[in-house]
């Protein structure tokens, strides 16, 4: 209902770049990460054969350039028509930061040895202070069988 009356508004600021935006994942799939679109500019009149501005990561312009004819089919594609028929390339987006792996926990390098505490306290008398003597000699987060 409120599409015709929003159309020409849309279609006036932009509204073929925003669809763009917001699905080009979908539209590129794994391009995306070092492309994506910067404008849209359509012949006077028309809204066939336009040319697509894309700002890509610096290094990858061969490649943008050899793939052109592909993101345009795939572009078409999503728009369901002859939308693109050209594409321009600007340099200017800044490199995708990689994805880091989780860091691995910290390991301690020199955790007593458990068996060499045992001997050291085999000789204190009481076994609550050998049980917090040992708990506290002990590699951190081990779990001895104390409840808390």
């Amino acid at each position: 209902m409120i599409e015709p009356m929003v159309a020409p508004s849309a279609n006036e600021r932009g509204f073929a770049i925003s669809r763009l935006i917001s699905h080009w994942h979908e539209i590129v799939g794994d391009t995306a990460a070092w492309c994506r679109p910067a404008d849209i500019h359509f012949p006077r009149g028309s809204s066939n054969n336009g040319t697509l501005k894309l700002q890509i990561t610096s290094g990858r312009g061969p490649q943008a350039q050899a793939m052109s004819a592909q993101i345009i089919d795939q572009v078409n594609a999503a728009f369901g028509y002859q939308a693109v028929g050209r594409i321009t390339l600007v340099q200017n987006l800044p490199p995708s930061r990689p994805e880091t792996p989780p860091k691995k926990p910290a390991t301690i390098s020199n955790a007593p040895d458990v068996w060499g505490l045992d001997e050291k306290l085999k000789h204190i008398k009481s076994p609550e202070l050998r049980a917090a003597l040992r708990r506290l000699g002990g590699p951190v987060g081990e779990d001895d069988g104390a409840k808390n």
